[in-house]
This record gives structure tokens, sequence and C-alpha cells, in this order.
């Protein structure tokens, strides 16, 4: 009954049948757990608000592929944001890191919007997942905000100074939340040397004194970003940038 207990505290539906290896829930949603891992070698279960990387593979009725991306590079969504379809974002919740489970989801829970259509039949494994430790927010002297939406604890922080080769993931968005560019798109980290004139200043000053894997928000004034002159056509002149970053790697100046 441990899996049933905690659907219902996190406000899903009642289960119809429930054991610790399966459950159906009353609105059809149903869930077999195939691979689980030893509670004694399980550190975290997934949980709304987390980033997990998903194996997945779609199967008709009668259990034939029809898609997967075993053995490529996991699909990674975040829990709880509607990025996928609400069956699925419900099935991968309270899973261990290497669990495997089949899955039902029925019309309603998935790409119809009512009862019609076709039940989908997923296997999935929660390959990794990420849950973030926010940190603090302050203002430069220069006006650039900064938020860590995850922080790296001091005795565990390798610190970014200047000369350093960055490794770094970002999202790019106008203050309208258009997007403009994304490292993600490209499967690659942009890299740099800190400080080196390399970046716009604000990415710079914004990246100054960041932690290894550490992950910021931070909105950049236009005078420390592309000016009045804008980047055309992407960026219009006076814009404030905002950005998205994961410090991925770093690369101290003497270790280059």
């Amino acid at each position: 009954m441990k899996f049933c207990t905690s659907f219902l505290i996190i406000g899903f539906s009642s289960a119809v049948y429930s054991s610790d290896q399966s459950w159906k829930d009353d609105d059809g949603l149903e869930v077999t757990i195939i691979k689980k891992i030893d509670d004694s070698e399980c550190d975290i279960k997934s949980a709304g608000g987390d980033v997990v990387e998903q194996y997945y593979k779609l199967s008709d009725e009668k259990g034939e592929e029809i898609g997967s991306n075993f053995g490529k590079k996991p699909y990674t969504f975040t829990l709880g944001k509607n990025q996928v379809i609400p069956g699925m974002d419900r099935a991968m919740r309270g899973m261990c890191i290497g669990e495997i489970r089949k899955v039902v989801i029925p019309p309603k829970l998935g790409f119809a919007k009512d009862s019609t259509g076709q039940s989908l039949y997923y296997t999935v494994q929660l390959v990794n997942l990420f849950r973030a430790n926010p940190g603090e927010r302050w203002v430069t002297e220069e006006g650039i905000q900064i938020e860590q939406t995850h922080k790296i604890e001091p005795e565990k922080c390798k610190k970014a100074e200047q000369g350093d080769k960055i490794y770094q993931q970002y999202v790019l968005r106008l203050e309208d939340n258009t997007l403009v560019d994304s490292s993600y798109s490209r499967n690659a980290p942009f890299v740099f040397r800190l400080r080196n004139r390399e970046v716009i200043d604000g990415m710079d000053i914004a990246m100054d004194g960041m932690c290894e894997g550490e992950r910021r928000r931070v909105v950049i004034p236009s005078e420390y970003g592309y000016g009045a002159q804008g980047s055309p056509p992407e960026i219009p002149g006076g814009a404030r940038l905002f950005f998205e970053i994961v410090l991925e790697k770093l690369v101290k100046r003497d270790e280059l």
C-alpha cells in the first residue's frame, strides 16, 4: 500500500486496486513496476518540480513497438510543468533512479481531451533526476539581477574566476517570453573563457564566482547586453535579456 498512499498524499485519484508492484487509479491510469529499486539503494524519489531523464517505449495494444528512445538520448522534462501528457506526468512520480514501469494511459489522460481515442501503452525508466536547491537573490552594482535556482554548498564549490574555461548551458528569452536561443537545441554547451571579452559584459559579470553545477536565472540590462543597437532581427535595441544558465563544467585556468 506504500505507493498508493504516496499518490493520495499529493492529491492524485484514489486507487481502484493497488499493491507494492501495481495499481490502477479510478480514472483508468494503470502502473506496474517491472524493475523495483530497493529502498536501501533509492536515495531520492521523483516528485513535482524535479527535472527527470526518461527512457520510454510506446507500444500498441498487442505489444508491437511504435517508438522508443532506449539506448539513445534520454527525454528530459520537468514534472508538474505541463511538459508531457497528464498520464505520463503522474506515472513518473514516486520513482527511484533505475526503476522501470509499464504504464497504460487512458485517452483522457493522453492526447485526447475526452474518453475517445486509444489508450497508450508505455514502458518507462527513470534514468536520472535533478532536484533544485534554491539559493539567494541579489542585484549587482551594474543592475544585473541574479537568482540562484540551484546553489552549491560552499564546501563543494569549484568557483569560476577570470580566465577559467566555462562550459555553459543557457536559454535566452526576451521580456515577453519570446525564445531567442538555447544551447540545448544544439546538444552541446557554449564554451568560453570568463572575463576574456568573449561574451557580453553582463554574462561575464553574472557568471563570475559561480560554482560548477550551479544554476542561475539572470536578467541583464541592455547596456550590459546588446545595447541600443540590439542584435537584429532576434534582439531589438534596448532589450533586457532573460537568461537561465547552468555552469555545467569548469576548467580552472591553471589546468588549461
